[in-house]
């Protein structure tokens, strides 16, 4: 099925309609929705939830990225675009007043295969444990990784960092090539709004 998406100037005014792949082949600028899962445990420490991409992904297969995320089609409500991208991704439906927005940050990836710019509505919801997550086939797995120690891989004081599947309890080390390579800028915005939310439990 075709996906339309909202063409925007670099200033976030909307342009004209396109499909997703001319997009991505020419470097418009669009909208997409970002939700962050994190998680307080028992004994006070904070995670972030990341999904495996498949393998079979055009870009950046099998790494680690933003825990449910895709684009916002054209016409589409935020939400709407965010619950559903959540479910497709993750199995489990996610209330509308669980979702908090933190904005929109300006986001250009590349790869071999496109130019990806973002106006990325972000948004943090806490771990819905009493869910089990259902992985659609764009993602192989979900994890959790403690929120300093993955700071301390971005900025380059570890190599690694300890982390766990939510699905088959699986431990093992997570360096920073196994991540999807957004700006520095875009993590530390993520992690520092989580920390502010939490502040306020």
């Amino acid at each position: 099925m075709t996906e339309w998406l909202q063409v925007f100037d670099h200033r976030g005014n909307p342009l004209d309609v396109k499909k997703r792949n001319e997009i991505h082949r020419d470097g418009d600028w669009h909208e997409t929705f970002h939700c962050w899962f994190y998680e307080i445990n028992a004994d006070g420490h904070l995670y972030l939830f990341f999904q495996k991409r498949a393998r079979d992904k055009a870009e950046f297969p099998s790494l680690y990225d933003i825990s449910a995320a895709g684009h916002i089609e054209a016409g589409e409500n935020i939400i709407q675009a965010g619950s559903r991208e959540i479910y497709e991704e993750l199995g489990i439906s996610v209330w509308k007043d669980a979702l908090k927005s933190i904005g929109t940050y300006k986001e250009e990836l590349s790869s071999d295969t496109l130019k990806d710019r973002e106006f990325c509505r972000v948004y943090l919801t806490p771990y819905p444990a009493e869910h089990v997550f259902s992985l659609g086939k764009e993602v192989e797995d979900v994890i959790r990784v403690e929120i300093n120690g993955f700071n301390q891989v971005l900025k380059g004081a570890k190599e690694s960092t300890d982390a766990s599947s939510v699905i088959d309890n699986r431990k093992f080390r997570a360096g920073y090539r196994d991540f999807v390579p957004h700006d520095q800028a875009y993590y530390e915005f993520v992690i520092q709004a989580i920390l502010e939310e939490v502040e306020k439990l």
